[in-house]
């Protein structure tokens, strides 16, 4: 798993486009980067009396513009449109913008970070990490939940929350182990960005915070569900602060 705070989008799925955006006290700087499934040699496009200022490696990516830019715009607005163009979405964190080398530096990392997980080197471990998500398209389509609305299918998640725990007290293994797949199932039919999958995680009460994290997470995915990002914001900013 990385570190990287996926605000729209899935680090499991990245899509090899983001955004990538820092606060800086009331403002919003961001930049883009884009992960290039083909690489390419720069330099044999160059003309030769430049090719001397073009590094030797292969060029892979683009960060664009290099230092983080001012957003003309508010969280809402990036988030919408981070969604309408299918980009994934990456909070960075703070940065002081007359600092140009911090940010820069700050930016490559997490581009560095967010190209790492599009590159086939990390094939194998996307693979272990899916590998028991149910995938059977005739399964999901045959199952109850198919023509549920969403509203109905994150109550019902709210009720499998409830079973589980019920479940742990009563030590029922196998009842647990079967209501952990119905919450997979209903992850791959729900829009990825509301993160159902992140309950899994934390059903087992490991972390202290484990039941406050899940609270969250549903809540979280109510408000998109209802397009209050504001709530969505205020309840990713707790999800961070629980989950370290």
């Amino acid at each position: 798993m990385s570190n990287l705070d996926f605000k729209y989008g899935n680090e499991n799925s990245p899509k090899g486009h983001a955004i990538i955006y820092f606060e800086e006290y009331d403002e919003l700087y961001a930049s883009y980067v884009m992960d290039f499934p083909i690489s390419g040699d720069l330099t044999k496009y160059i003309p030769e009396m430049f090719k001397d200022q073009i590094p030797d490696e292969e060029m892979t990516k683009m960060i664009f513009p290099p230092i983080p830019e001012k957003f003309v715009g508010n969280y809402e607005n990036l988030y919408s449109l981070a969604k309408k163009r299918e980009d994934d979405l990456i909070y960075g964190g703070s940065i002081n913008s007359s600092d140009v080398t911090s940010s820069m530096s700050k930016l490559n990392s997490l581009a560095n970070e967010y190209t790492d997980l599009t590159s086939s080197k990390n094939f194998d471990d996307l693979d272990k990490l899916i590998s028991d998500i149910p995938i059977d398209k005739k399964e999901i389509d045959n199952h109850k939940y198919k023509d549920m609305d969403e509203s109905d299918l994150l109550a019902e998640i709210t009720k499998l929350i409830g079973k589980i725990n019920f479940s742990k007290d009563n030590n029922e293994i196998n009842e647990i182990d079967e209501l952990k797949r119905e919450i997979k199932i209903i992850s791959t039919i729900i829009p990825e960005n509301r993160k159902i999958y992140k309950l899994l995680e934390y059903v087992d009460l490991s972390n202290p915070n484990s039941e406050d994290i899940i609270t969250a997470y549903i809540s979280r995915a109510y408000s998109l569900l209802n397009e209050d990002y504001i709530k969505v914001k205020e309840l990713e900013d707790l999800l961070q602060k629980l989950e370290k």
